[in-house]
């Protein structure tokens, strides 16, 4: 029998969660362009923050919330974030704002920011040079805000997204962060996704348009579930001094599936997927009751729970069945096939990404 070398999922746990997360799209704003995120930046409606508020209450007085996402675009464009900030932190285990670091963390107060169930999430995609390729020269502006954050004794954990563009890199970069973040002495987590494959995602929901995925050029740009399994198991074998790897699956760590969540847009538009364009209801029209007995009836038809990948915690599941794209992207039947050739180290033809022109060189 295959080994995996990762704790297996407890037993009490392949049943449905008691608690829930709640993913809020607050905006599609962004200062920034990054070159491949999956947010449509085309202006989109946004629901006020009273109205988030009635939201979050509303699902706290019938489920318990284990984690409020709160995320964009740029939450930190949106003026009314306290308010918003605050009911999720009264109503949820916890909560963690999503950012790219472009705005400085001045403008939230520092009790909010401190508070014991809260913690940042800042996305960085390797070093310097990769990261200012990929994310419109915003290196200076993550770095300083990530050590605002930890000379702050606030929070904070990274999240990279994984492409051929910085794959190379990706251990020697953390290599050296970790060493740079050895004279802080706090420990940060750090975890990753594949990069989206959104003609795989286009229609992926229900029936109600949601905000757009950006469809950006994705040919060519995802690494294949070998490449991802060995800098999976790479890091998890690797010993870091301040940096922690709690990930344990290997291709996408958001953890949605597995932790029961719902995903609104800007506009209050649901889904399972956060990555979904296609929605199954809408806030106005569809009470948080009927949101989850669609999210229980989902929960319970799902047949991850008795998938050998799920049992042995390298896959927590997925709404789609899709992996954000790479099902579709790598021909694979479906994602139990994808795990196969993952884990067994079928070799896949790598696609020549005509932005790289074969070549792993710095950008």
């Amino acid at each position: 029998m295959f080994d995996s070398g990762i704790q297996k999922v407890p037993e009490e746990r392949l049943g449905p969660p008691r608690g829930i997360v709640l993913d809020l799209a607050l905006t599609s704003r962004c200062p920034l362009r990054c070159r491949y995120c999956s947010v449509d930046k085309t202006p989109y409606p946004e629901l006020p923050a009273r109205e988030w508020v009635g939201i979050v209450e509303s699902f706290a007085r019938l489920r318990r919330i284990e984690l409020v996402s709160l995320e964009g675009g740029e939450p930190f464009l949106r003026p009314d974030l306290i308010e918003i900030l605050e009911v999720c932190l009264a109503c949820a285990g916890e909560v963690k704002i999503i950012t790219s670091g472009a705005i400085p963390l001045e403008s939230l107060p520092l009790n909010l920011l401190r508070h014991p169930r809260f913690f940042l999430e800042l996305s960085m995609d390797g070093p310097r040079e990769v990261h200012n390729f990929l994310r419109q020269g915003s290196w200076d502006q993550a770095w300083n805000f990530l050590r605002a954050a930890l000379e702050r004794h606030i929070p904070v954990r990274l999240r990279s997204v994984i492409s051929r563009y910085n794959l190379p890199f990706m251990e020697t970069w953390l290599t050296r962060l970790d060493s740079e973040l050895a004279a802080t002495q706090r420990r940060v987590a750090f975890s990753f996704d594949t990069i989206l494959f959104p003609k795989a995602m286009a229609e992926a929901g229900g029936h109600l348009q949601r905000a757009g995925v950006n469809r950006y050029p994705a040919k060519g740009i995802l690494p294949s579930p070998q490449e991802m399994w060995r800098l999976f198991r790479n890091l998890k074998n690797r010993t870091f001094d301040c940096i922690q790897i709690p990930q344990s699956e290997p291709l996408r760590g958001c953890g949605f599936a597995e932790s029961s969540g719902i995903s609104f847009d800007p506009a209050g538009f649901f889904s399972f997927c956060c990555e979904g364009s296609r929605g199954l209801g809408w806030i106005h029209q569809s009470p948080p009751e009927y949101c989850l007995s669609l999210l229980d009836a989902a929960t319970r038809s799902r047949p991850c729970r008795g998938c050998f990948y799920f049992q042995e915690n390298l896959c927590h599941g997925c709404w789609t069945g899709q992996k954000c794209g790479m099902v579709e992207y790598w021909d694979a039947r479906d994602c139990q096939t994808l795990h196969k050739w993952m884990v067994q180290g079928r070799e896949l033809p790598v696609l020549k990404s005509p932005y790289l022109n074969g070549s792993y060189t710095t950008p």
